[in-house]
């Protein structure tokens, strides 16, 4: 319990620093399509956190992600930034990495998008290498 609180609490510190050095991105964005994941996955990479914010299409400096991954079997979180597309109606592709490389991941919702924790999310990285996923995320799409 107490490990997990202080993974929790080095996930949200994470997302702080990272929005305190690139600014507000969802205020930046007004006005644009944005995207939110936010959630927790299981699978070959143990328990993945993610929370990540995107801007669909550019909007000023921000047409790209910023977020936080928390691999909790591995022991780390990361801040992480990248881009996001729509390949089609309502599905979006976050590809995510962190600046150091230790993270790289693409983030994939199945659509449509749902209210609350009912949204399929996977993973798949490089870096850690392997796969998540879950029925159990948060998706928010914008305009």
């Amino acid at each position: 319990m107490v490990n997990r609180l202080r993974v929790g609490l080095a996930f949200a510190l994470a997302l702080t620093v990272g929005f305190l050095i690139v600014g507000t991105p969802a205020a930046l964005a007004q006005g644009r399509e944005q995207i939110v994941f936010s959630g927790e996955a299981e699978g070959s990479l143990g328990e993945v956190g993610f929370w990540v914010w995107c801007a669909l299409d550019q909007a000023g400096a921000y047409d790209d992600c910023n977020g936080a991954m928390r691999f909790d079997d591995i022991g780390f979180t990361k801040h992480v930034d990248g881009e996001v597309s729509e390949p089609s109606e309502g599905m979006y592709v976050m590809d995510v990495a962190s600046r150091d490389g230790s993270v790289d991941c693409t983030l994939t919702n199945t659509p449509p998008v749902t209210h609350g924790r009912t949204n399929t999310v996977t993973i798949s990285c490089t870096s850690p290498s392997g796969t998540a996923s879950t029925d159990g995320a948060v998706v928010i799409a914008t305009q």
